[in-house]
């Protein structure tokens, strides 16, 4: 059996739904969403939505999907650890210095993994509370600091429970007469299977 077979796979979906009390946020025509998701050896993987504007309600409605096989010790850790989610703009510098100068922080959240995993059914959805940054220039206290709405769901399957999967997609596979499986556990091994999954989620950026 292979060994990406004896490893627990964990799923996880993350959908950007929108923002509010951002219409006082100066000099902003693109907003977006950046979240920061921890993926061991203190490293951690970086996600932004799509740029809206301000001028509107920020409505992203977008959707994110990791899925991968990981040790017990990293499920065990991953509830010390928190998301974290940022309002940021774009530069409005011209394109060539775009990418030397970053966009601009407006505000920032936190949202601890262990009150992700402990929610029902491990579906959480909520509107978190930007911390404003100095110098972001909507610090004055007569304005409501910036929300965004995130909604994750968690699913998490033991290795017992992958591999009755796996075989029900193998039985299913073999039904359809395929000569040359689909199996894709026989090419590919623990680390490269969990950096293609990464690899193809993050393709959309």
């Amino acid at each position: 059996m292979d060994l990406s077979q004896k490893l627990p796979s964990f799923s996880c979906e993350l959908r950007i739904i929108q923002a509010q009390n951002v219409e006082f946020i100066k000099s902003t025509k693109n907003l977006f969403a950046r979240l920061y998701l921890p993926a061991g050896n203190n490293k951690r993987i970086q996600l932004n939505s799509k740029k809206v504007s301000s001028k509107s309600v920020p409505f992203w409605n977008e959707s994110f999907s990791l899925d991968c096989s990981c040790a017990q010790e990293f499920l065990d850790a991953l509830k010390q650890e928190t998301l974290v989610l940022e309002l940021r703009q774009s530069n409005t510098a011209p394109q060539v210095l775009r990418k030397i100068l970053g966009s601009h922080l407006v505000g920032k959240g936190e949202i601890p993994w262990k009150e992700i995993l402990e929610s029902p059914n491990m579906e959480f959805k909520k509107w978190v509370k930007m911390e404003l940054v100095s110098g972001s220039g909507c610090e004055d206290a007569m304005f409501r600091a910036p929300e965004v709405q995130v909604e994750i769901k968690i699913q998490v399957a033991s290795a017992a429970e992958m591999e009755k999967e796996n075989r029900r997609r193998l039985n299913k596979w073999n039904e359809c007469g395929c000569k040359h499986g689909h199996d894709h556990h026989d090419w590919c091994s623990t680390e490269d299977y969990d950096m293609f999954a990464l690899g193809a989620a993050l393709e959309a950026f």
